[in-house]
Order: C-alpha cells, then sequence, then structure tokens
C-alpha cells in the first residue's frame, strides 16, 4: 500500500475518527481482502510511531466533547495514545503540521475520547472479510520494542499489561478492579516466578467487550505474549459494584488460566479478589434474567 493510499482511507473519516465516521472506513478497507487490511494496519503502526509521545506530554489538549468552558489538561496514559490516533485521522496535512511542531496541538479541539476507533476499524474490518478474529495487538497499542536482552521476571519489571475496551461504556467498578487486580499480580512474587517459566518479555491481555460472538487467542511475538479477547458486554448487567468486582477478578483468572494452558506453564497462582468483591447471589441471577428477558421483549427503539 503507498502513502497515497493510506491517505485515501483515512480522509473517509472527514478529520475525526468516532462512532460515526469509523463505520465508512471500515466497510472501505474490508471491501480491499485481507493483504491489505494487514497493509493498511502495517502502515497506521508506521504513521503512529512518527509522532512520539513524549513529544506531547505536558501540552494542554481539549477534547471537542469537552463541557463548555473547561479548560484543557496535559494528557497522560491511554489519553495520550488516542491523540495521536486523533491527529493521523485529522489527515495528511494536519498530520505533518504537528509531527513539525507538536505544540500545535493546543490550537485545536480533538476527538481523542473516541479516536481509538482508527484502531478497532482494522479489526473489525479484518473480521468482515477474512471471518476471522484479529490476532495480536491493534495498531497503536503497545508498539514500543522489546529490549534485546532478556527480561527478567520481577516485582519492578512491568511484564503484565491490561487494555479494556468496548463497544459502549465498561463499568467504572469494573474498569477499577481490573487495574487493582493487575496492579496486584504485577508486584506478587509468587506471580513473578510463574511468568519467568514463560520466558518471555511481556503478557499483554486485550479484552474487547461487544454485542458479538465471543473468542479468544493467545499467541507469540517478538518476546511477548498476545492474549485477545472478546466477551459479550451484557455479562455487566444487573450487576452492583461488588459483583462487577468480583466479575472482573474471575475474567482475569479465566485469561491467566488460558494464558498458562497454552504455554504450557505451571499452575498459576490465585488471582487476588478486591476486598470488596463479592460474588452474585441466586436472587441477583434471578434478578438478572429476568431483566435479560425484558430487554428481549422491549427492545429499544432508534
Amino acid at each position: 500500500m503507498t502513502e497515497e493510499e493510506f491517505w485515501s482511507f483515512i480522509d473517509l473519516l472527514g478529520g475525526a475518527a468516532n462512532q460515526r465516521t469509523t463505520p465508512t472506513m471500515t466497510e472501505a478497507l474490508a471491501r480491499e481482502g485481507k493483504t491489505r487490511v494487514e497493509e493498511f494496519a502495517n502502515m497506521l503502526t508506521e504513521t503512529l510511531q512518527r509522532i512520539e509521545i513524549e513529544s506531547l506530554t505536558g501540552i494542554p489538549a481539549r477534547d471537542a466533547n469537552d463541557p463548555s468552558g473547561a479548560q484543557p489538561v496535559p494528557l497522560v496514559g491511554d489519553a495520550l495514545i488516542n491523540l495521536r490516533m486523533a491527529v493521523v485521522a485529522a489527515g495528511r496535512s494536519r498530520f505533518h503540521q504537528i509531527q513539525k511542531d507538536p505544540s500545535l496541538v493546543a490550537d485545536h479541539a480533538w476527538d481523542f475520547s473516541e479516536s481509538d476507533g482508527l484502531a478497532e476499524a482494522v479489526s473489525l474490518a479484518y473480521e468482515n472479510t477474512t471471518g476471522q478474529p484479529w490476532v495480536g495487538p491493534l495498531p497503536g497499542v503497545h508498539m514500543g520494542e522489546p529490549e534485546e536482552s532478556t527480561a527478567t521476571s520481577t516485582a519492578e519489571t512491568s511484564w503484565l499489561n491490561l487494555a479494556l475496551h468496548g463497544d459502549s461504556d465498561i463499568p467504572a467498578a469494573y474498569f477499577d478492579a481490573s487495574g487493582t487486580v493487575v496492579e496486584t499480580v504485577q508486584g506478587d512474587a509468587q506471580w513473578c516466578t510463574w511468568w519467568a517459566h514463560a520466558e518471555q518479555h511481556e503478557l499483554i491481555i486485550e479484552i474487547e467487550y461487544a454485542s458479538k460472538m465471543e473468542h479468544s487467542s493467545v499467541t507469540t511475538q517478538r518476546g511477548r505474549v498476545w492474549a485477545s479477547f472478546r466477551r459479550n458486554d451484557s455479562r455487566f448487567r444487573g450487576l452492583n459494584k461488588a459483583g462487577l468486582a468480583y466479575l472482573a477478578a474471575t475474567d482475569l483468572e479465566a485469561v491467566l488460566t488460558l494464558v498458562s494452558t497454552s504455554l504450557s506453564l505451571p499452575a498459576p497462582p490465585k488471582v487476588p479478589r478486591p476486598a470488596h468483591a463479592t460474588p452474585p447471589t441466586r436472587r441477583d441471577d434471578s434478578a438478572r434474567a429476568r431483566l435479560e428477558q425484558l430487554r428481549q421483549r422491549h427492545p429499544k427503539r432508534s
């Protein structure tokens, strides 16, 4: 794929990647076939790498969805990654402007809160054209190369990373509990010893929550293990904060067990539960079942 062809697909976004614009690009990519989708994914990764995250750090950035009068703030973490995607989605001309002078980021209202849809469009196009799920990292996610030397699994080594995303908002209680579990596992000596048996640098877990067929895969690439999962977002319905925290822990337990089996590792240690996590009761399960029946009988009208 040439650079001209790459930017012609980006132009289909109309300057911003969000829920309204990415379906058009997804359909266009899917019509091109498997090889072209992969070529686009590779070029998207390379283009994103041309803007260093460090060059955007500390610059106040506005989002198009910010409340009126809200003061822009410097971005951190995933928001910085999304900002970089928003810069690419804005098109070739603006991309080159920001590449030359990152401070210009402060002069524009970006749609970075939804710009990760640019990366997700690649996986959807691949799935639509092949009938198979996208395996491995989405473009722009965890792009750094591992060190040449063998990494050691210690509490100080960042060997475990988690990325959660979905078609709709993930409940905060579930999201926060997932992060707590990962942080605890990351620093636990027993878990570090377990991961040392894998002889890999890093374990990256990606979980997508959507109203689609569930799937799971574990692959190894360049010293990293990618565990990609899709789970139905209906699993969140009817759960309180304690139930969501418990679900987050058991979901990660299932993921880590599959990773252990796929890599022929020793049995993993017990996955920690957040202090407030409580398994749903039969009464909770009955209420969820009734709620699901009502949703099916009375679907929302568009």
